[in-house]
Formats: structure tokens, C-alpha cells, sequence
């Protein structure tokens, strides 16, 4: 699932489900330490030594441990709790997480640190539970107050229905992840697993499946190891291909993966020290593909850069767009009023290592386009993040890479706390390539 909102949130829940109280040590499940537990007060009464008021569980409690308990801890053996994790749709954090001892319908209360994105507040929630597949549900929540140590208290009511996994199968779920807003189910969807051959370390295909329209998947067990998925999501345009690697240990695995995002307009800046031919490329570690680009893309950039700049004679830049999965960061960033974006931007990429004239580019044309909210939360995606998405590679390596595209969310007010970056700074010695974009959340 989602990492956790880089807040410490305090709060206090009140749900309509009370622990399973036959777990006496709260580990969740009722099993043999629990039936050891009750054996160690078995028979006594109240006062008597060995006498555990927690084993007294039969309904009502009648100050004995006998069969009566026995039995309430029998019906729960082995039945594992329900796990609610609860996230803010539109800001996209963990908000809490419950329990819940049976399935049906809960009554909840949490608090937002943010105040709601959606009024009414919207919400969604993970369902788990051992022997059933994870379930997403989205639903509303009802607003009621501000507490100024608490948060925005949401009022929630939801049904919980989870459906047993297939005996002598690898079970799961596969879904789609998103920044801010709510995740998805990466339904109907073909699905190829593959793996590494160790003698020839090429790839072959170990298995296929299909999702169902709740992302589920059951195939034959595999052996414990490192995998890839490969797969499109149908969410955009065009499909965005995914390679994603994972690892798998035993007959369940869910798999959550960032939803593609689309980096716009990409410049790479090319400064060779003499004339040179140079072959540039694309590479998508974790999938993704070209969808525009100037020159033309095909199979790589094949041109002739001077130390100037110009390349083929006639370019300033090499130009593309493309989408692939959003592995960027949104822990380190600024919040910046949007009357102050132009001096930002100079002085963030002057610091970063870019010259003028590329920030010319990027100020002329990304500032008139940055338009609708009074603030803008900037996150940058430097080389190591960057990587993670969308790496460069050349016939002839340059001596210094400079690198960042930043990820860009509008909002209304200023009230959102991020963490400092730190810029790295770059040097322009030798064979230089620089390049700067950015992705709109």
C-alpha cells in the first residue's frame, strides 16, 4: 500500500467493533497462546489463584473459567481480524487504521490533518484479512468539526465483504496506486510473469494470467524468488506499459504499482567539448515509452551535436514526452505562491547548475502555463530519482549529467508542510549534458 503521509497525526477513533475477546494477547488472531492463556486459569473462580479476569469471556461473565469460556474461544480459533487501512482521497495519506472482527457493516470515526480535498470528504480503504482477498472500497464521509489538536473530524460508515481465496492456489491482488487521489483495482488485465535464467541471465516467460474486474488472480503456486510482471494499463490514451520486479514466498501476494504519469516536455541540453556523432536513448526501467518527440524518436536519437549546442544543425534541444510509472517522490518539496514562480524556478535551477538560457526555456515556457491556484507544491526528481523513472544513455558518455524534472500540484491554500530538499549542485566541466521537465500531478 501507500507509504505514510509525512505527518505525525494523532488520533482517536471510536469504531462500532471491539476486539475479538477471546485474543487475550492482542496479537490479532486466536490461537494457542490464547488456549494457553484460558488453560492456565481453567476452573479456578474469582479470588482463587491462577484466576484471569480476561478468560472470563462467556456471555454474561459469571465469574468461572470453564467450558462456557472454551467454547467462545472455539469459535474464534484461528478466525483472524479484519484490517481497515483508511486513506484521504485527494491527498492521498494514511489517515488510520482499524479493525474489525467480523465482516458486515462499521461505524468510524478519524481525524484528517489536512482539512478534507472533497466536501463532502471523500475516502477509501484497504480490507485484509488471512485466507480472503484485499478489498478496495471507496465512500463518503461526513464532516462535522475542526479540532485544533485533532484534525477535521470525518464521520464514516461502511459494509465489509471479503471473499475466501482458492485452496492450492497463488492468490491476490493487483492494483494501481496514485499519489494523492484514490487507488484502483488493475482489472481485466493480461499479466505475463517472468524470470531470469541463471546460466544465460535472459528472460523467459514462467507463466501468464488474467485479472479479474477486481484485479484478483489465481495460478499455480511458483517457487519463492525474484519475478517480473509485465503488463499495460488501459488508464491513459494510449496504454502505458509496465515492467515491474517483485518477489514472491508464498500463496499470497498482493501487488500495488504507481499509476503512469506523463513527463512533459522534456529538454536535453548537449555540450560536447569538438564536434561529435551521438547516438542518445531513452531507457525505461520500469516501463514506459516515448509518445512524442523532436526530432524524431524511432530507435534512438542518431545526431550531430556542436560544442554550442546545435544539433543536426538546426536544433537547440532534443524534445520528447512521454508516460511511464510514476516512481517519483513527494516527501522533499516546496510550496510556492504562484506570483513567485519565476524567481523560484531561476534560482532553483541556476543552484542546480543549469545556465540562463536553459532556464529561459523552461521560465517562458512553463510559467504562463502554471495558472489556476495560488500555490503550487514543487517536488524535484534530481538524477537518482529521476533514474528511477526514465534514464539516458550514449554512444560516448558526457563527463557531467545534470538532471531534474519536477513533479507539480496546484493547490489553494498553503497550509501543506513538506520537507526540505536538498539541491545537489552540479558542474559544467568537459563533455555536459543537462536536461529539465516536468510531470503535472
Amino acid at each position: 500500500m501507500k507509504a505514510l503521509f509525512p505527518f505525525l497525526v494523532c488520533v482517536f477513533v471510536a469504531a462500532t467493533c471491539p476486539a475479538n475477546p477471546a485474543d487475550f494477547d492482542a496479537s490479532g488472531r486466536v490461537e494457542g497462546i490464547d488456549f494457553a492463556i484460558l488453560a492456565q486459569a481453567w476452573k479456578t473462580e474469582v479470588g482463587e489463584l491462577n484466576w484471569n479476569g480476561l478468560c472470563d469471556i462467556s456471555e454474561p461473565n459469571d465469574g468461572v473459567i470453564d467450558e462456557r469460556d472454551l467454547s467462545v474461544l472455539g469459535d474464534s480459533w484461528l478466525l483472524a481480524q479484519i484490517l481497515l487501512e483508511i486513506y484521504s482521497d485527494g491527498w492521498g495519506y494514511l489517515v488510520d487504521t482499524i479493525t474489525m472482527e467480523e465482516e458486515g457493516y462499521i461505524s468510524f470515526t478519524v481525524y484528517e490533518e489536512q482539512e478534507p480535498y472533497y466536501d463532502p470528504p471523500e475516502l477509501y480503504a484497504y480490507a485484509s484479512r488471512e485466507g480472503c482477498y484485499t478489498e478496495l472500497y471507496n465512500f463518503t464521509g461526513v464532516m462535522l468539526y475542526y479540532h485544533p489538536l485533532l484534525g477535521w473530524r470525518v464521520d464514516c460508515e461502511l459494509t465489509v465483504d471479503l471473499d475466501p481465496v482458492t485452496a492450492r492456489k497463488l492468490n491476490g491482488v493487483m492494483f494501481m496506486t496514485q499519489i494523492y487521489f484514490a487507488d484502483s483495482y488493475l482489472a481485466d488485465t493480461d499479466v505475463n510473469v517472468l524470470a531470469v535464467d541463471t546460466n544465460t541471465y535472459d528472460l523467459f516467460l514462467v507463466t501468464s494470467f488474467h485479472t479479474d474486474s477486481q484485479g484478483r488472480f489465481a495460478i499455480d503456486p511458483l517457487p519463492a524468488g525474484e519475478y517480473f510482471l509485465e503488463f499495460y494499463e488501459c488508464d491513459w490514451g494510449e496504454e502505458c506499459y509496465h515492467f515491474e520486479e517483485v518477489d514472491i514466498g508464498g500463496l499470497y501476494e498482493d501487488f500495488a504499482f504507481p499509476s503512469c504519469s506523463q513527463a512533459l516536455k522534456p529538454n536535453i541540453y548537449i555540450y560536447p567539448e569538438q564536434t561529435m556523432e551521438l547516438d542518445v536513448h531513452l531507457l525505461f526501467p520500469r516501463g514506459g515509452q516515448v509518445t512524442t518527440s523532436i526530432p524524431e524518436y524511432e530507435d534512438g536519437w542518431h545526431v550531430t551535436v556542436e560544442p554550442s549546442g546545435l544539433i543536426d544543425g538546426r536544433y537547440e534541444h532534443l524534445f520528447y514526452e512521454s508516460v511511464q510509472p510514476d516512481y517519483s517522490q513527494h516527501t522533499f518539496g516546496w510550496v510556492v505562491a504562484a506570483e513567485q514562480l519565476e524567481d523560484f524556478f531561476r534560482t532553483n535551477l541556476a543552484q542546480t547548475g543549469f545556465i540562463q538560457k536553459e532556464a529561459d526555456d523552461f521560465v517562458e515556457y512553463w510559467v504562463p502555463r502554471l495558472t489556476g491556484h495560488a500555490y503550487y507544491a514543487i517536488y524535484p526528481q534530481y538524477n537518482a530519482e529521476f533514474d528511477k523513472m526514465i534514464q539516458l544513455g550514449f554512444s560516448t558518455a558526457p563527463d557531467n549529467l545534470i538532471r531534474v524534472i519536477y513533479s507539480i500540484r496546484g493547490l489553494d491554500t498553503d497550509g501543506l508542510t513538506l520537507r526540505e530538499p536538498v539541491t545537489p549542485a552540479f558542474t559544467r566541466e568537459g563533455f555536459t549534458v543537462a536536461e529539465w521537465g516536468v510531470i503535472l500531478d
